[in-house]
């Protein structure tokens, strides 16, 4: 019941009188509400739009200093407005309209926070035995650091490489044109610093180790449990198990091999530096960013090998719904030395990607990520022209700057030039 209707006929002239003071007083109530993000829409505006264009855009925001602007969970900034501060403070100081916002006016987006933050595809490498030592690209994230913070991100891949080409049984072949049997481990650190919004740079160094393993019978077993949704075995139960052989032959029938060049080693150093060359405004805009990397000859033991090895990547990425971001890239290497015992390797190979990842909430995501690069190998017969990969891993968050990964590699159809399953696993902590 209103309080027109509890007074008395005789005072209903001064109770309009009140009732429009009353209004005057409390107009100014509700844009402070949606303001502060008590409603809905409001809320989910500001969200969107960064700190000092939401205190710039609320009609009342001017008379509340930016110290006591209210903080939400996902850093964007609420400012309440005073309830009588439209009545009483000094005319002058009223703005005549409140500010357009515009895309030039805007700050860049804090994409590191808020829900269903992008965290995008895990780093993976391809580490088959003929790949582990050049320098390959990941599929990554081209979404920026913030300005002075670190990330020091320790990583560990596992897989069984299994391929070949040649003529007659698995181990009585008339013509063996190349041969590629055995497993590969790589543990890498990498630390990353923010240098500002667009730029960051990073190092990386990988341990590597390379011999005949244990996996045969366990992958045999995966791809008869997964040969139904197109898992193959590449012929695999035929040959002799968990043997290190990498073998070929040229066109002239020159035999080349790296059979007694088993064992473990460090890798190249990767220095990189990072380009955030669209930085998002709001959470739906591009991102982009450009990828520049060098690896320096710092291997020992088997992996030992000279040369400067340079990549270049674009990366882009874009929120599509609420739950989904997408991602997209091309690249590719340079290598300064194109031969490694016998092995001719391509002076540029090209490389691209494509993945998709879901926010399944708000602390965790799944991603499938496509890779595919140009021949690697140029002296050995039939060595193939492409590599793809299918790389399906979670990626979680356990605090705000602790992160685990994990994840296997498959293909989706039967290659000769690429792992035949591996499985990965890491995590970040970002200060």
């Amino acid at each position: 019941m209103r309080a027109t209707e509890r007074l008395p006929y005789r005072f209903g002239i001064h109770a309009i009188a009140l009732l429009a003071v009353a209004v005057l007083v409390v107009l100014p109530v509700p844009s402070g509400l949606l303001a502060a993000g008590l409603f809905g829409p409001s809320q989910a505006w500001a969200e969107d739009v960064p700190t000092s264009i939401a205190r710039a855009a609320t009609p009342d925001a001017w008379t509340t200093p930016p110290a006591q602007s209210l903080g939400g969970p996902d850093g964007m900034t609420r400012a309440p407005a005073p309830m009588f501060a439209p009545m009483f403070a000094p005319t002058a100081a009223i703005p005549a309209a409140a500010p357009r916002i515009t895309r030039r006016a805007a700050r860049p987006y804090d994409i590191t926070t808020g829900a269903y933050r992008p965290r995008g595809p895990v780093e993976v490498r391809d580490e088959w035995l003929l790949a582990q030592p050049k320098l390959t690209l990941p599929a990554t994230s081209p979404d920026p650091m913030r300005p002075g913070a670190w990330r020091l991100h320790f990583y560990i891949n596992r897989g069984n490489d299994f391929g070949f080409d040649q003529s007659g049984p698995a181990e009585m072949p008339t013509d063996r044109r190349f041969l590629v049997d055995g497993e590969h481990q790589t543990t890498a650190v990498d630390v990353e610093y923010g240098l500002s919004r667009r730029f960051s740079v990073g190092a990386r160094l990988p341990i590597h180790w390379r011999g005949g393993g244990f996996m045969d019978e366990i992958i045999d077993w995966f791809h008869d449990l997964t040969s139904d949704i197109g898992f193959l075995d590449n012929g695999r139960p035929a040959f002799l198990k968990d043997q290190y052989r990498v073998e070929g032959r040229d066109a002239a029938f020159n035999q080349y091999d790296w059979n007694h060049e088993d064992g473990t080693g460090l890798g190249r150093l990767e220095v990189n530096a990072t380009w955030n060359v669209l930085v998002p405004c709001r959470r739906c805009d591009w991102r982009a960013a450009v990828i520049t990397r060098v690896t320096l000859p710092t291997g020992t033991g088997p992996f030992d090998n000279g040369g400067v090895d340079v990549g270049l990547q674009a990366i882009v990425g874009k929120q599509i719904a609420r739950r989904w971001d997408v991602y997209a890239g091309v690249g590719g290497t340079w290598f300064s030395e194109t031969e490694i015992r016998g092995f001719q390797y391509e002076d540029f190979r090209g490389w691209g990607f494509v993945a998709a990842e879901w926010h399944v909430g708000h602390n965790i995501s799944l991603v499938a990520e496509f890779d595919v690069a140009s021949r690697l190998i140029t002296n050995i017969v039939a060595y193939p022209e492409l590599s793809s990969y299918l790389n399906i891993s979670c990626r979680w968050d356990l605090s705000r700057c602790f992160e685990v990964e994990f994840g296997f590699t498959e293909n989706i159809e039967a290659q000769q030039g690429t792992i035949d399953f591996g499985v990965f696993g890491g995590f970040s902590w970002q200060f």
